[in-house]
């Protein structure tokens, strides 16, 4: 079995290779006349929807209650396609279907693409019949996904449905691919899910123990029994890779881990929407599924918690990966873009190294809402440090900031945090006064030799007690 660190290399090592297929856009779009458009490499996935022989998609007669998130509905199924290989990497693709929809049910469709068949994209989730889904990287591959929600004996019914190449406009646009993305981490607040028996949002039977996850938006949820959408869940130094099988607790199109977001678009990125109800207000106080009594934008089955994570009680404060976005942190050091003009070492990322365990920030303050602290000791001997190293690309003169956050603490910050600053011609300390020097803080313009070797450093030393803020560094390369 391939370790977390391995696969991910796997992934990124194929995504930089699917930039150089030799099949430009326009002769992908040539697909739309070629004859057959796409070979079917691997088979349908149904869960109480029938598939008629003429094509079309209803509920079967004994269809199974839904999930929890969609309790509005007493029957509920779901029908994935086979995957469908297209002859030449195509840019759009067509979702052409029909929906007879009587009032008490429901029916969406989604679409994913793939470059490889294994690693997918998100999901593009509710495309409008005769909807044109965009991808910025030509694919290979593709599935659609359909929901179907009754009540009292009614059912939806999908007819015609086909996925084919087109040279139309896109109506939308499926996530980009980075091959230099670095999955992003947040802090967000957590759940233990529990259910045993309960179904999940993909089909799956909860069983004790289980190991999965839940996120508020099904753009991520991975087929029964796969592993196309994984997060990585740390807590407190213990860490565990699950798949995402459900969608909730408060929402269901809230995907708070994509910097473009569909859901709540006015909402930064890597804030959840429960989180801004609870916490400042937002919506009135309400997600979707009603008042938020109290945040939680993952939940997690007992098999990780318990077992894995170490967690006593329901409710934990957890950091969370999102794998299918890019390398993985805990493989160490990312590899970084050489055109890129900046470098951002997050104080969650894998270039990001301390001592001993820190304290977190209040929830939700800190640049990408998450900051760490300690407390200053006068001794440098035995005091808590950390060091940001990223991977430098290229050989160059860089400006180094350094993100000072204005947190609550019971302490007032330290006035003379004392950042060490290794670069190619030496070693330079540079005192930042954090009570008063917030935000973005300049800290000088060096050279970085291409490599690991260059860093800045933080040792929490100084007055007794003082607080200590340790955010994310950047390196911008000097024009």
């Amino acid at each position: 079995m391939r370790t977390p660190q391995l696969w991910s290399r796997i992934v990124w090592a194929l995504l930089i290779l699917a930039t150089a297929l030799p099949a430009s856009i326009a002769q992908a779009q040539s697909l739309v006349d070629a004859t057959p458009h796409f070979s079917v490499t691997s088979l349908a996935q149904s869960d109480d929807v029938l598939s008629s022989a003429d094509g079309s998609l209803t509920l079967t007669r004994n269809a199974s209650p839904p999930p929890a998130y969609l309790s509005g509905f007493q029957q509920y199924g779901t029908y994935t396609s086979a995957t469908q290989r297209f002859n030449l990497p195509t840019s759009r693709l067509a979702l052409t279907y029909t929906a007879d929809v009587p009032n008490g049910t429901a029916a969406l469709l989604d679409v994913r693409g793939s470059v490889d068949g294994q690693h997918w994209l998100p999901w593009v989730t509710e495309v409008a019949p005769n909807g044109v889904v965009g991808f910025t990287t030509p694919i290979r591959y593709a599935q659609y996904r359909v929901t179907l929600m009754g009540s009292l004996g009614l059912t939806p019914t999908v007819r015609g449905l086909s996925l084919d190449t087109t040279s139309r406009e896109a109506t939308v646009h499926a996530a980009s691919v980075n091959t230099y993305a670095i999955a992003p981490t947040f802090r967000v607040r957590a759940t233990r899910q529990g259910m045993v028996g309960g179904r999940t949002a993909n089909g799956w039977i909860i069983p004790p123990r289980a190991r999965f996850a839940s996120l508020p938006s099904t753009s991520s949820l991975s087929s029964r029994g796969g592993h196309e959408y994984q997060v990585r869940l740390t807590y407190q130094g213990r860490s565990v890779v699950v798949p995402v099988y459900d969608v909730g607790p408060h929402n269901t199109r809230d995907d708070y881990w994509n910097q473009v977001r569909r859901g709540f678009p006015d909402l930064p990125w890597g804030w959840p929407m429960d989180h801004a109800a609870y916490y400042q207000g937002y919506n009135g106080g309400r997600a979707a599924h009603g008042y938020v009594r109290f945040p939680t934008a993952v939940d997690v089955g007992d098999g990780a918690w318990l077992d894995d994570l170490g967690i006593v009680g329901d409710q934990a404060e957890l950091e969370v990966t999102f794998l299918w976005l890019g390398q993985d942190p805990a493989a160490g050091p990312p590899v970084r873009d050489p055109a890129a003009s900046e470098i951002v070492v997050d104080e969650l990322g894998g270039d990001f190294w301390k001592s001993t365990q820190f304290g977190a920030s209040a929830m939700g303050c800190g640049e990408n809402h998450h900051a760490y602290w300690t407390r200053a000791i006068p001794e440098a001997q035995g005091a808590p440090m950390a060091r940001w190293q990223p991977r430098i690309p290229v050989e160059a003169e860089y400006d180094v900031y350094v993100h000072v956050p204005i947190c609550p603490s019971r302490t007032a910050p330290l006035t003379a945090a004392r950042y060490l600053i290794n670069h190619r011609d030496g070693t330079l300390e540079v005192p930042i006064n954090q009570r008063t020097q917030t935000s973005w803080v300049h800290l000088g313009r060096y050279t970085f030799a291409e490599g690991n070797e260059g860093f800045v450093q933080l040792g929490a030393i100084g007055e007794r007690g003082a607080t200590v803020w340790f955010d994310k560094v950047k390196w911008v390369r000097a024009q």
